[in-house]
């Protein structure tokens, strides 16, 4: 077994490892399967995942879902056999004699061979052998339910340099039902794709013109982001931040200050040459904080020191990696810097922790939709990190200790520390169940050192300040892709593009219906009038197709008493009452930020 798998199955509890067993042989069968149905088919690789499996396999025909009744019919077949699963350790050299016809494999054996472990096989009765590590289950009979579920490209070990495979991804549980309660959830998280409900709603877009990976927000998108910029830019006033701007490009030398050239550079644009010096386009806001930072001379009594910034940086994702607005080019980041002492560290950085949970109980999450992951170095490889380890057990050390103050979950991941420092990432649960990676914050002894950020202390002498670097919200861009799929488009009135749509019963009626929608923009709400020459039932479907909050219906009574009959996205009416009652309401629904069950709909 890896090492990285070995650690992962540590700390599942024992129902969690009997699943990931049962999907990892359910994943052998789909490949054999695969085998026996394209005999011309070289399997790549095929790991269990948290929600099922995925099977890579090169193969010079294609395969799409109409093929998977036929596939599932021979799985089913392994499968009612009862194949045992049995390992066993062999030699390099008869691992190359059983591979010498699939290069995948040969490589595998090669890298196995390099790392110093043992080479692995697993058995499936007679009707196969594969290099794999475990674990499994006993026998393919254990298998009770399963169900393959889309069909996709996958380049080899996720470099676009590489050849594409073909990767089929499927599920399986121990019951019928488990199943189907998962599949039931799996089509309701695709109703909430954010790239569908950002299109029906007018959100985003992207165009070819453009690039990939470069969203453009359209005015209702704008409107999301305006309202969360504002929300933050406030909070952060509270909580003792100052704004600062930086510019979008720097010359090569701050980057290699910083370290970010060369280990970053892969993931940065190319230079371009402005009088004869290279120049980047910004991954990062860090190090020009620190210039700002450097820029006048500081005393203890300035610290702690908080910049915030909305900074805009661009990275160089593949493109393979691309995928909405969750994986994108241009980046616009809710981000800050606190400088402080040794002593401040570990208060201001469970103050990080605290304002995380502030935005996101606000946002209607509760300390068991989100954990922490503490990103630590895998010192194996110590020599892919900068600075002295001694700096990284220090900041390790004040981390937790903030941490376990603030009694948030969390887990070790150890190789996922950034290059200069151990990190702590955000995870959080959406109410269809799926898992977003949102904010990366980090308590860094590193950069100082590379930048010489110094402050007086007490007593006249030259200290290092601490720098902890923290983005809450993370990226505007997966921040907003999370809030569509956790809302499924119907946001809450504070953050919803349009709040309410005056709906007048018939044209008669449209004076007034002007007047109300007037008065509403007034007093900065966001409203629409309907002036269509449609049926009121048709303007009611197409408000709640929009995802309206409220729609305010006006008729002859309405027009006669000064009144307006309220209708919410949830079906629910109420009224007549007067425009001042429903205004007054509305805007203390805003002003509170309030959220609705009827806005998450929880699965």
């Amino acid at each position: 077994m890896s090492k990285v798998l070995d650690k992962k199955l540590e700390k599942m509890d024992p129902k969690e490892r009997e699943l990931w067993a049962l999907r990892h042989t359910a994943e052998h069968v789909l490949h054999t399967a695969l085998q026996n149905l394209y005999p011309n088919l070289k399997k790549a690789m095929g790991p269990a995942t948290p929600d099922g499996f995925y099977n890579d396999f090169d193969l010079n025909e294609k395969i799409t879902e109409a093929d998977f009744p036929k596939i599932e019919k021979e799985m089913q077949r392994l499968i009612d056999a009862d194949f045992p699963m049995v390992q066993e350790y062999i030699t390099p050299e008869k691992a190359r004699s059983i591979f010498k016809n699939n290069r995948y494999k040969m490589e595998w054996v090669e890298d196995i061979k390099k790392r110093g472990e043992k080479i692995s096989v697993y058995k499936m009765g007679e009707e196969e052998i594969d290099l794999c590590s475990g674990p499994h289950v006993t026998s393919t009979g254990k298998i009770k339910a399963f169900k393959l579920l889309s069909v996709a490209g996958a380049y080899w070990h996720g470099d676009e340099k590489n050849k594409m495979l073909t990767r089929v991804y499927g599920t399986a549980f121990t019951t019928q039902d488990e199943m189907n309660k998962y599949l039931t959830q799996l089509e309701e998280a695709k109703k909430r794709d954010h790239r569908k409900i950002g299109k029906d709603m007018q959100l985003f877009t992207f165009a070819d013109e453009v690039g990939p990976g470069l969203p453009l927000w359209m005015p209702k998108g704008t409107v999301i982001q305006t309202e969360l910029r504002n929300w933050a830019e406030e909070t952060e006033k509270k909580w003792g931040y100052v704004r600062v701007r930086t510019p979008h490009i720097a010359k090569h030398t701050l980057y290699e200050i910083s370290g970010h050239l060369p280990y970053y550079k892969d993931d940065m644009y190319s230079p371009m040459d402005i009088d004869g010096e290279e120049y980047y386009l910004k991954g990062m806001n860090c190090p020009h904080h620190h210039m700002i930072f450097k820029a006048t001379p500081k005393s203890y009594r300035d610290l702690p020191l908080r910049y915030a910034e909305y900074g805009e940086v661009y990275r160089y994702e593949q493109s393979g990696t691309l995928f909405g607005l969750m994986r994108v080019r241009f980046i616009q980041q809710n981000d800050a810097h606190i400088y402080c002492t040794e002593d401040q560290a570990e208060k201001e950085f469970l103050d990080v922790l605290k304002l995380h949970e502030y935005y996101y109980n606000t946002l209607g999450l509760t300390k068991k939709d989100y954990h922490i992951v503490i990103g630590l170095p895998d010192e194996k490889k110590r020599d892919k990190y900068h600075g002295d380890k001694a700096l990284w057990d220090k900041a390790e050390k004040m981390m937790r200790n903030a941490i376990d103050k603030s009694a948030i979950k969390h887990i070790d991941d150890v190789g996922g520390a950034a290059f200069y420092g151990p990190k702590v990432d955000f995870n959080i649960t959406s109410s269809v169940g799926r898992e977003f990676g949102i904010s990366t914050n980090q308590l860094d002894l590193y950069m100082p050192t590379r930048f010489n950020l110094e402050y007086t202390d007490a007593k006249g002498n030259k200290q290092l300040a601490v720098v902890i670097h923290r983005a809450p919200l993370g990226s505007h861009e997966r921040f907003i892709g999370f809030l569509i799929e956790h809302y499924g488009g119907n946001f809450p009135t504070w953050l919803s593009p349009v709040q309410v749509k005056v709906l007048p019963i018939s044209t008669r009626h449209m004076d007034y219906a002007n007047k109300i929608s007037n008065t509403l923009r007034e007093n900065d709400i966001r409203a629409e009038l309907d002036d269509r020459n449609a049926t009121l039932p048709g303007k009611i479907r197409d408000a709640q197709n929009e995802k309206v909050n409220y729609m305010l219906i006006v008729g002859d009574r309405e027009m006669k008493t000064n009144t307006v009959m309220q209708r919410a996205r949830s079906g629910e009416s109420d009224g007549p009452f007067s425009l001042d009652i429903f205004i007054k309401n509305i805007k203390n629904e805003i002003g509170d930020k309030a959220i609705w069950k009827s806005d998450q709909k929880s699965f």
